[in-house]
């Protein structure tokens, strides 16, 4: 029998197959995605509540269905890895800052309560239910997709993030304009290769919650629709936050596929 190269992978401990991988997802995408269908027959107090209670729910049974929001059974020591991880946190700080979001944080907190609330609710609902879908549900699947490759964390990474931000071409039927959703793909997928990288480092779900949270905490987020920016400082700015979480990827993957070639040599 074949020996799995990538052991090390907490998924590869649940004993799930790609047709039950890719079943799961699917079940998830369409409830995820009809919640916020559903909850539109309350009122505007109670609507994001109930999103946020059904997104919860939904992602509880997510991890029990997988057994794991890991990436490995165990992290691995990231060796010189470490320096470029302090390249990246300073990356994500200061796109955090670019985008100024300490404002749109400081409007929401300046919002009446009711709105208040509502714009907590759908951002934690948001950060949950699309991180719970790209990087347990998507990534999961890819890793199993791509378990024998040498670089699985690389692929899985790219291939959830892309699908990711590919996912937002729904809003064309929506009515958003054609060059605002581009740009929406294009950097979710940026922003979706540096949450699979804090994923990844951290090993687990939570951070990628916090910031993706983070993220969608403005004012009125539920009512927004996008507007096209100028591409220039989109294509540099989320560029950059690509190349730079694929270096970090691919970097840290080639540390762990190290540390495993000493331990089948030792044993």
């Amino acid at each position: 029998m074949k020996e799995k190269k990538n052991n090390y992978l907490a998924i590869n401990k649940t004993g799930l197959s790609i047709k039950w991988l890719t079943i799961a997802s699917l079940v998830y995408l369409l409830i995820y995605t009809e919640a916020g269908q559903i909850v539109t027959a309350f009122s505007e107090l109670w609507a994001p509540i109930l999103y946020l209670v059904i997104v919860c729910f939904l992602a509880l049974g997510a991890k029990t269905f997988y057994k794991t929001d890991r990436v490995f059974i165990k992290l691995p020591k990231e060796g010189k890895v470490k320096i470029l991880t302090i390249i990246f946190y300073i990356m994500l700080m200061a796109l955090y800052f670019l985008m100024n979001l300490i404002t749109s944080w400081v409007q929401v907190f300046n919002l009446m309560p009711e709105m208040m609330w509502s714009s907590i609710c759908v951002a934690l609902a948001a950060g949950i239910g699309e991180e719970f879908l790209c990087r347990v549900t998507l990534f999961n699947l890819f890793t199993k997709i791509f378990e024998n490759k040498q670089y699985v964390l690389l692929w899985s990474s790219i291939f959830s993030s892309v699908l990711f931000g590919l996912f937002h071409l729904i809003n064309l039927g929506h009515g958003a304009a054609i060059d605002a959703t581009f740009q929406q793909v294009y950097y979710a997928t940026a922003i979706g290769l540096a949450f699979s990288y804090l994923h990844i480092f951290t090993n687990r779900i939570w951070p990628c919650i916090l910031m993706h949270f983070l993220l969608d905490l403005q004012p009125n987020i539920a009512n927004m629709n996008a507007e096209a920016s100028p591409w220039g400082p989109i294509l540099i700015i989320f560029g950059i936050v690509i190349i730079v979480s694929i270096i970090c990827i691919y970097t840290f993957n080639k540390r762990i596929n190290k540390i495993e070639n000493e331990k089948r040599q030792i044993d």
